[in-house]
């Protein structure tokens, strides 16, 4: 278990998609879930950033619920320091892996959509998958970027119950942001 995170979290299960390593730190996604997971997929960007040469990566996975249906969960960092053309191909390429699930999906993450033209390609995005935006109570604590929330939380086949960002700078330059979902 992640040694800093908020004690809403502790009781979690946990996968993570690694993007970079070094010798003392592993930075990538976290998945928290109090469901089991009964598969992971991890997609890395095709190109890297120009500034940190670094890939991003996509983390899918999918929980049973007891009726024996599923809800797939996918959490991505999206390319930054690219240009719109490669932002735009890359979120093409992940929404091809991920339009064939159906039913009940949460798609989170750090979209890195602080310009017009990205804010449009992921609005195009959303709708094309069917995809709900979770309004997410203390936004203020949510990272911007030119002065644009970069971080989301869509949803489909589920019922928001609740989502709020969490202040802390304990484990990402990110605050995490915690939702709670009913099944329909």
């Amino acid at each position: 278990m992640p040694k800093h995170l908020p004690h809403e979290l502790r009781d979690f299960s946990y996968a993570m998609a690694a993007n970079m390593e070094t010798k003392r730190h592993v930075y990538g996604l976290l998945t928290a879930s109090c469901f089991h997971f009964a598969s992971k997929h991890i997609e890395l960007t095709h190109k890297r950033e120009l500034l940190f040469s670094t890939k991003k990566s996509m983390l899918l996975t999918s929980h049973p619920f007891a009726d024996g249906e599923t809800v797939h969960i996918v959490n991505m960092h999206g390319i930054n320091f690219v240009s719109y053309t490669t932002f735009s191909n890359e979120l093409s390429k992940i929404e091809a892996v991920i339009q064939t699930h159906e039913g009940a999906m949460i798609v989170s993450g750090d979209f890195n959509n602080w310009s017009k033209r990205r804010i449009q390609a992921l609005e195009a995005f959303r709708q094309r998958l069917c995809l709900e935006k979770a309004p997410v109570q203390d936004e203020h604590h949510i990272k911007r970027v030119f002065s644009k929330p970069i971080d989301h939380i869509f949803y489909r086949g589920l019922r928001l119950v609740r989502s709020e960002a969490i202040d802390t700078k304990k484990i990402s330059d990110h605050n995490p942001i915690h939702a709670v979902f009913e099944k329909l």
